[in-house]
């Protein structure tokens, strides 16, 4: 413990972050977290292990793991046009849409053309709501022939999980993830809503931490519109180890990068909803990471060890510093 409080206070000492929670689940050792900083700079509040802050891009293997709930029932399938299960989505001249490529970001759908395009200040009430604003535009490329990593492709994801379950988005997630994991303070972030012991958005310029607008996430709560706390996401992580979200089967087809193309543009292979990462010292990690306004963030299961480790900070600007924590 007290090892951990030296990295953490390293990390601060040098103004990598301004608030941040660090979590560590090892299998029979169990549960260390720590936090430190400040979740309001102005009031100089202090922050503890159960700072409330999003997620971001973490939001995205829970999205993949919700598909293949359904798919283990029989629900949908991975094949198959995304038009089976989404009428609204217009076909594409150049070619159709799968599941399995919404999931590996090999469908030919678009990200945001830069960083104020993925800071979105409009509310969609629905998800289906939520596509309007990019279902329309032709595909980068043939579905599956390249990667392009799209938030708006899990959007359509999203929407595909409320059209076969019938439920909301958030409903889903919270029967059926939230709510097996034991996850009890994670939430869709909702606008206009107060919550206990979240933190203040932050962005940091240089070496400046600066309050962030606050962005509405409704536009992409597939792809990163959670809000959780670092005691949280280990749950989320020992429950993937632990096969009560989906089984082993499942787990697998997601972590299968063999057939991946994105090395071909320099990043980790991607599964269903995890960057799949072969360390010649720690074996295989499944991970993510996540950045927008107010937070950077990074998970990570070393599936042979069967530790989970998250950092969460407050502040867009930090992600190689979380990245960097997390692995220390």
């Amino acid at each position: 413990e007290s090892k951990g409080y030296e990295i953490i206070n390293g990390y601060m000492a040098f103004n990598n972050f301004l608030g941040v929670t660090a979590g560590l689940y090892i299998e029979n050792c169990g549960t260390y977290i720590s936090g430190a900083g400040f979740t309001n700079k102005s009031t100089k509040k202090r922050t503890n292990s159960d700072m409330l802050g999003r997620i971001a891009s973490i939001t995205k293997p829970m999205t993949a793991i919700a598909i293949m709930q359904l798919y283990e029932k029989g629900m949908l399938d991975l094949d198959k046009p995304i038009q089976t299960y989404l009428t609204e989505f217009p076909k594409k001249t150049k070619g159709d849409i799968t599941i399995r490529h919404l999931l590996k970001h090999t469908s030919g759908i678009s990200h945001y053309s830069s960083k104020w395009d993925a800071m979105s200040f409009t509310h969609y009430p629905t998800l289906v709501a939520a596509l309007d604003v990019f279902k329309d535009k032709e595909l980068a490329f043939k579905p599956g022939t390249q990667f392009m990593y799209s938030s708006y492709g899990y959007t359509v994801l999203g929407a595909i999980i409320e059209k076969v379950s019938q439920m909301s988005y958030g409903e889903y997630l919270k029967k059926n993830i939230w709510d097996k994991a034991e996850m009890s303070d994670t939430s869709l972030e909702k606008d206009g809503q107060n919550y206990n012991n979240k933190s203040r958005l932050y962005l940091k310029v240089k070496s400046t931490y600066i309050k962030s607008p606050n962005t509405d996430l409704s536009i992409i709560y597939p792809a990163g519109g959670v809000q959780s706390t670092s005691k949280d996401l280990l749950k989320f992580g020992e429950a993937v180890l632990n096969h009560k979200l989906i089984d082993s089967t499942s787990l697998n087809m997601m972590i299968n990068a063999t057939d991946e193309l994105a090395p071909a543009k320099g990043d980790d292979p991607y599964g269903f909803g995890w960057a799949v990462y072969d360390d010649p010292k720690h074996g295989k990690i499944i991970q993510h990471g996540g950045t927008q306004p107010g937070t950077s963030s990074f998970f990570a299961i070393y599936l042979d060890h069967k530790i989970v480790s998250v950092v969460l900070s407050n502040s867009f600007g930090t992600r190689q510093n979380a990245f960097n924590l997390s692995r220390d």
